[in-house]
């Protein structure tokens, strides 16, 4: 038995623990309020399973309190600014304490496997690719090779940032879910969400993927509805993103005869349409605008020339658009309770 095991950790090596092994990061703090002297205080070492917070404030061992590490060398408009953490009192020493990191039971730091010294904003981001790729895993099992592979080779520093952002912002949307940790998503949806919506840079179209994440999540975890939005989606660039959510988000919504929920006459002009979309270019615009009507998320477009200063576009969500966007901010079920 111990011949194999000795086999396996050789085989597969990245499947192993890292060892506790902790090192001095200069500029990395810790914030808390907990105790009697809420604040800043430095880090002196850290580890995969914890760290030594330098304080005179010493909480009772076996205390959980939620710890904001962060690093004033990292911009403050920097998603790698701060990451919250729970952590646990495990000793107290002469100069401060040392806390041992709570963590998801699917969420595991790679914080050491280079040998060379880290900065703040490396940690940091650490801890938050761990979270994020942790959730992935926890609602869906079955793709967490997948995953990894991704995350360690498949995706571009930036389109791994775009995927944390999602992943975690959907994980904030289901937290408020009665069996929030007994949820699970289809492996199909989990896959195309971190390939696909990590092209997406920009917070409106990070926001519709997060939440188509968040609603295909169900504690059966066999609810594949979502896959037309995804679709979509895919296509969506971040202009017809910004008219697509400007539309559904400022309409008047009434519902029909039919009982569905549709909205009034959304009409914008193109200095609208400019400010709408940060770009000057009216024939890229109009052919965004094509592209929305094409996919069903706004009325058909009865013009085919391009714009000119002087004239306005009708940009009236569809009941599809609408009951899509609603699903890209997290709602399931009954459309009309997320517009009225």
């Amino acid at each position: 038995m111990k011949s194999l095991k000795s086999w396996l950790n050789k085989a597969f090596p990245e499947d192993r623990h890292p060892r506790a092994e902790r090192r001095s990061v200069p500029g990395l703090e810790a914030l808390h309020w907990t105790g009697s002297h809420p604040g800043l205080n430095s880090i002196r070492d850290i580890s995969s399973t914890g760290m030594y917070v330098l304080t005179e404030e010493r909480w009772p061992t076996g205390s959980e309190n939620p710890i904001i590490l962060t690093s004033s060398d990292v911009p403050k408009d920097s998603p790698d600014h701060e990451v919250m953490v729970q952590t646990k009192a495990v000793r107290w020493g002469e100069d401060g304490i040392g806390l041992s990191f709570v963590l998801p039971s699917c969420m595991e730091l790679w914080l050491w496997l280079k040998d060379e010294p880290r900065e703040p904003a490396e940690i940091l981001r650490e801890f938050r690719i761990a979270r994020a790729l942790g959730f992935l895993r926890r609602i869906c099992p079955s793709a967490e090779q997948e995953l990894k592979l991704l995350f360690r080779e498949g995706l571009s520093n930036i389109r791994i940032e775009n995927a944390v952002k999602i992943a975690l912002r959907a994980e904030e949307m289901i937290a408020i879910e009665p069996s929030a940790d007994k949820m699970q998503s289809p492996h199909n949806i989990v896959m195309r969400v971190v390939e696909d919506g990590s092209w997406a840079e920009d917070e409106i179209s990070q926001q519709f993927w997060a939440g188509i994440l968040a609603t295909s999540c169900a504690v059966l975890g066999s609810d594949e509805s979502n896959l037309i939005y995804i679709e979509i989606l895919s296509q969506l660039g971040m202009i017809p993103s910004r008219i697509f959510s400007t539309a559904c988000s400022t309409s008047t919504k009434v519902v029909s005869d039919t009982g569905s929920v549709t909205a009034l006459p959304v009409i914008l002009t193109s200095d609208q349409l400019i400010e709408i979309a940060d770009a000057h270019d009216l024939m890229k615009i109009d052919r965004n605008l094509m592209q929305l009507s094409d996919l069903g998320l706004v009325d058909e477009r009865i013009k085919s020339k391009y714009f000119s200063f002087t004239e306005d576009a009708n940009v009236t969500p569809t009941t599809f658009g609408l009951e899509m966007y609603a699903r890209c901010h997290g709602h399931r079920g009954d459309v009309h309770k997320f517009y009225f």
